[in-house]
């Protein structure tokens, strides 16, 4: 639980939630000069950081995580800030738990023109207990990795560790010369200082903090191609690099796909790095990590390079404008990961991860009863779950069947159009998808987006004389969907007939007069609607 502050120098003492992010700050750039060594697992941070204050009530506060000097414990972690300026002036401080607030005098707050720039400047030292993930990898290399998502940066650096707050990044890091070094942006400086490695790295393209990162470890570098501009290269662990480099070495075919349906490429550069961190992969803007096993020279991870890259679009470009709007990250990359299912090994391989991600919806809603725009969370960490990933790929696999291929596709580079480098939420889709389509999308969004479920159907075939009846029943507790239901009918001579039912109530009935016995049913043939049947007599 958070402490709460008394001080005669700080006039506000409330602060909006970091769930909420501190909306009274909007960050410019973050620019830090990062120290580490083999030594010991300290790190030495200074860190410039520019902002502007939106809110003239608001305090300056900043996440940053501080040492808990009552730790009972061998190894004290958190940050220690040695010294603080603002505005170039030194200017006290509290660090509470994981934030930093400065010290400032009423007539000082009231002074500031909140047209301005502002700077503070911090000088810090300690170990992250998280965030910057130090220790060996796979070969029994020591190596440096940060892993942000999804607010995990202030472990390591003083940010606003909100998704909706995007800010350029410059990072320069000292390090033993044994040392590669990856980061976001751009190198624009590499050499040598007192016996350290300096790597300097810039993204002038505004991020959200989740996607920060830097990773120091033995690497090899290699360009695979350079398209539009950008290099698309690799950066792996010498002992596999063969194999680590030869999965890497499907990414620029799998970036150009992506360019070709949605638009240009956000970022300087596409660099996948094999890593050791928590996550199989992490999409961070411009320098995705894998996981180091996920690279075994078989190719296993076609589908997971596919997935990260399309984040550079959605989550990275496109962001969320706040966590409970996940699935605009998460479905998406879901999803067209699945279309470049469909583009390179066919309808049947499309298909066949449509119903095991629909698998995975119905058993998750079988202990977790929320819509796909949740807000009830407790635990940033709980909202990577069915939900957000394959309902959130299943949402927009029905919307593509509702408006048809060609309006669909020219909706999502509409989308990403308005929204890129920006925040959206989902009623931002929804009115991208309307524009384009001409369509209104309200029910639609209501009831697969902001309702917690899908239809659970009991199903029940009988003939009778030459005519069939087909009654289905909505047994969900969310009250009754409404959506089309495609049949496919076997008849005793092997002819087929496909009708659709046009599901608007707790019950629904097909009824058609056929003179050949129906001998098998089919729901949903082209895996076009996300449903569960419960109990069914059909064969």
């Amino acid at each position: 639980m958070r402490k709460t502050l008394f001080s005669s120098l700080l006039i506000f003492t409330s602060f909006i939630a970091i769930s909420q992010g501190y909306n009274g700050i909007d960050v410019r750039s973050y620019q830090l000069e990062l120290r580490v060594s083999d030594s010991s697992d300290v790190i030495r941070v200074h860190e410039d950081i520019y902002f502007y204050r939106n809110d003239p009530k608001a305090c300056i506060a900043f996440d940053l995580v501080g040492q808990d000097n009552n730790a009972n414990r061998e190894v004290v972690t958190g940050m220690k800030v040695t010294e603080c300026k603002f505005q170039g002036e030194k200017v006290p401080f509290i660090q509470d738990q994981d934030k930093l607030f400065l010290k400032l005098p009423e007539s000082q707050l009231i002074a500031i023109d909140d047209d301005n720039e502002l700077h503070l400047e911090l000088s810090f030292n300690g170990i992250p207990a998280n965030g910057l993930i130090i220790g060996s990898n796979m070969h029994g290399d020591r190596t440096f990795f940060a892993d942000n998502w999804p607010n995990r940066a202030h472990h390591w650096f003083a940010c606003n560790d909100h998704v909706s707050d995007k800010a350029g990044f410059n990072v320069t890091v000292h390090a033993p010369e044994k040392y590669e070094v990856v980061a976001n942006g751009l190198l624009v400086k590499e050499g040598m200082d007192k016996g350290m490695k300096v790597h300097q790295f810039e993204s002038a393209i505004p991020l959200p903090v989740k996607v920060m990162v830097v990773g120091i470890a033995d690497l090899v570098i290699q360009t695979f191609d350079t398209l539009n501009g950008f290099p698309v290269s690799g950066a792996v662990y010498p002992q596999n690099q063969a194999k680590a480099l030869y999965d890497l070495k499907l990414s620029p075919e799998i970036v150009q796909f992506y360019i070709d349906l949605f638009g240009d490429y956000p970022f300087e550069k596409l660099m996948g790095v094999q890593s050791t961190t928590m996550f199989g992969g992490m999409e961070n803007a411009g320098c995705i990590f894998y996981d180091e096993k996920a690279l075994n020279g078989k190719r296993t991870s076609e589908t997971l390079l596919a997935h990260e890259i399309v984040h550079q679009w959605f989550g990275n470009s496109a962001t969320e404008s706040d966590w409970s709007h996940l699935w605009l990250s998460e479905g998406f990359a879901t999803y067209f990961t699945n279309v470049y299912i469909e583009q390179t090994k066919g309808i049947e391989a499309f298909q066949k991860q449509l119903k095991k991600d629909r698998n995975q919806v119905i058993d998750f809603y079988g202990y977790y009863r929320h819509p796909l725009v949740d807000t009830s969370y407790s635990n940033l960490m709980d909202l990577l779950n069915a939900n957000a990933y394959q309902k959130g790929g299943w949402v927009l696999h029905m919307l593509r069947r509702e408006l048809g291929d060609e309006s669909f596709f020219r909706g999502i580079k509409h989308y990403y159009a308005r929204n890129e480098i920006s925040n959206a939420s989902s009623a931002d889709f929804q009115k991208a998808m309307e524009e384009v389509s001409g369509k209104k999308l309200d029910d639609f969004f209501k009831q697969w987006v902001y309702t917690a479920g899908h239809p659970i159907l009991e199903v029940k075939g009988t003939s009778s004389g030459n005519a069939y009846t087909l009654l289905t029943r909505q047994i969900q507790p969310e009250g009754p969907f409404q959506f089309p239901l495609t049949v496919k009918f076997v008849l005793n001579n092997g002819e087929t007939l496909v009708k659709t039912m046009v599901v608007t109530e707790k019950s629904t009935q097909l009824k058609f007069d056929t003179v050949i016995p129906v001998v098998s049913v089919l729901l949903d043939p082209n895996c076009d609607l996300l449903f569960e049947v419960k109990a069914s007599n059909l064969k």
